[in-house]
């Protein structure tokens, strides 16, 4: 070989190399927004971590971390340091330092870690060579980017976002021939489910009554509102039954397909729906009728709350009793008496919904054992399916009692934290959708899809079982960014919600500009899930103004 095709082939491995080592430190030459830098530092910080003997360690079952985790591995007796050792694909480097025990935070090393697949290995040292003697835990996971800022405009003023999904609702086949039948259309499935999509559905008509009163077709709108609340009462629990005015989670009475329905049972979260529906119901037309089929159902939460403050999370429709054993997190139920209380000035409301608060701030806010709680997805034991719904939700509560109790903002935003270290995606470059749970290619603009890749980014994850981007995910976030905002005055809790905002608009405009669709991916399942696109679009008109003003 001549020196020539040497020395050419040396500045090729040299290149080479360099271009190797950017390509796997280009994390550190990311430049960030004042958001990202306060993000970035926000990241360093553990979220409820775990202590032996005295706090459970939640992430047993989790995959990915923004912010520096803790895991739970074990203390050897008469040993004072461990060595910590994490590596990354990324840079193929030992990242170590040395700690006291063997389950505290990566923070001394997380800032300089790169995101992708991280390797950890916990060792003991010998207390007098200072070498170790054993190995005391391991663990894979993702680390995942914190948030840098807003990167895009919304497709659509938001306001205008909202109308167009609502607007096309109403005017979708399976409304219309609501409408003109007088009852579901038997080729959607999902009528399976009547509290929660009947519900959706009549709240969305009611509120594109309420924001464009002036529509042609808003009397369409009322109508529909009516007739899907009246279907649902009809099929309410008998009175002098244990679930007496209760309306189902689940009916037979059009073909499901492959959806899994359960007979005779109800999960103690789905009246709360229902009864919430009829509130806006009676708001709208001063029909007596719905305030009080929804003060029933409120009762029944009384009488059938246990003395612990809670209520099973499914129960049996006929007898009343228990179906598994887990509890329900009843921050829908709490809400819900919360509206009673605030709004009707109805006080029989407060002590069992002080109960439930109660029950709340000593299990899951003590666990952060946040258990999905969703009707096509069975109960799972602790830790192994959590989701980010009921603890955004008491992230609101607690934030709404901040006033008289400052202790509860710390509290909110560590919530708020812990939803978004496990289920929001920020940036393109995230780990996580290199790992779909839910493969699925797809073709567009010509080009072949890896599942992950179709995401609208940012978006949040509905669940450990459904680790998928869901348009009422996104809306849930972005209610508790708000209201975090309005309380605590930080800017970045608006410029989180305003970007998980945008990019609703943008799946939106994707396909087609109606409706918002349920998953925020280029390649859509069958169906939408009709509450997956009322609510984006009420909290997208709700909140315009305050969105508008970043």
């Amino acid at each position: 070989m001549s020196n020539d095709i040497k020395y050419l082939m040396i500045i090729f491995l040299v290149c080479l190399t360099m271009f190797t080592n950017c390509n796997r430190n280009r994390f550190l030459k990311t430049k960030l927004t004042k958001f990202g830098k306060i993000a970035m530092e926000e990241s360093l910080q553990p979220i409820h971590p775990g202590i032996p003997g005295e706090r459970p360690f939640w992430n047993i079952n989790s995959k990915r971390f923004i912010f520096a985790p803790t895991f739970e591995f074990k203390e050897i007796a008469g040993i004072k340091k461990y060595r910590y050792t994490v590596i990354s694909d990324a840079d193929s480097q030992a990242h170590v330092f040395n700690a006291e025990k063997p389950w505290l935070p990566l923070t001394p090393i997380w800032k300089n870690l790169p995101d992708g697949n991280i390797e950890i290995k916990v060792e003991a040292l010998d207390p007098q060579t200072n070498k170790p003697i054993e190995t005391v835990g391991s663990r894979k996971f993702l680390k995942s980017p914190p948030f840098n800022g807003i990167k895009n405009e919304p497709a659509f003023p938001y306001k205008e976002s909202g109308y167009r999904s609502l607007h096309d609702l109403l005017h979708q086949p399976k409304i219309q021939y609501w409408l003109k039948n007088g009852k579901p259309d038997p080729d959607y499935p999902l009528w399976v489910h009547p509290t929660k999509i009947m519900g959706a559905v009549a709240v969305g008509m009611i509120h594109y009554a309420k924001y464009f009163p002036e529509a042609d077709d808003v009397d369409q709108a009322v109508k529909m509102a009516k007739l899907a609340a009246d279907f649902l009462l009809s099929m309410i629990g008998p009175e002098g039954r244990p679930l007496e005015y209760w309306p189902p989670t689940y009916w037979d009475g059009v073909p499901r397909g492959e959806h899994p329905i359960f007979h005779h049972e109800i999960m103690t979260n789905s009246p709360a729906i229902g009864s919430e529906m009829l509130l806006d119901l009676y708001d709208l037309t001063k029909e007596e009728n719905y305030f009080i089929a929804a003060k029933w159902i409120a009762e029944t939460y009384v009488k059938t709350q246990r003395d612990d403050g809670t209520w099973p999370q499914i129960l049996n429709t006929e007898t009343g009793e228990a179906v598994k054993e887990n509890k329900l997190v009843p921050t829908m139920v709490i809400e819900l008496f919360d509206r009673f209380i605030e709004d009707y000035d109805i006080s029989e409301f407060a002590a069992p919904r002080q109960k439930a608060f109660e029950w709340i701030m000593q299990h899951p806010m003590k666990t952060f054992n946040w258990q999905a709680q969703f009707e096509d997805t069975r109960p799972q034991s602790q830790f192994k399916n959590l989701s980010r719904e009921e603890a955004t939700e008491f992230a609101r509560i607690l934030f709404n009692e901040s006033a008289t109790h400052p202790e509860y903002t710390g509290l909110a935003k560590e919530l708020l934290r812990f939803a978004e270290d496990q289920f929001i995606v920020w940036e393109p470059t995230d780990p996580v959708l290199k790992y779909p749970w839910f493969p699925q290619d797809s073709k567009w603009n010509g080009t072949t899809l890896e599942a992950g890749y179709d995401w609208f980014i940012p978006c949040v994850l509905e669940q450990y079982k459904f680790y998928t981007p869901i348009s009422r995910s996104s809306q849930l976030m972005i209610l508790a960014y708000l209201k975090a905002f309005k309380t605590t005055g930080e800017p970045i809790y608006r410029a989180k919600a305003v970007a998980l905002a945008n990019a609703l608009t943008h799946g939106q405009a994707f396909h087609g500009g109606g409706e918002i669709p349920t998953h925020l991916r280029k390649n859509l399942p069958e169906l939408n899930w009709i509450n997956c696109g009322v609510y984006p679009a009420i909290s997208l008109i709700e909140y315009a103004d305050v969105l508008e003003k970043m």
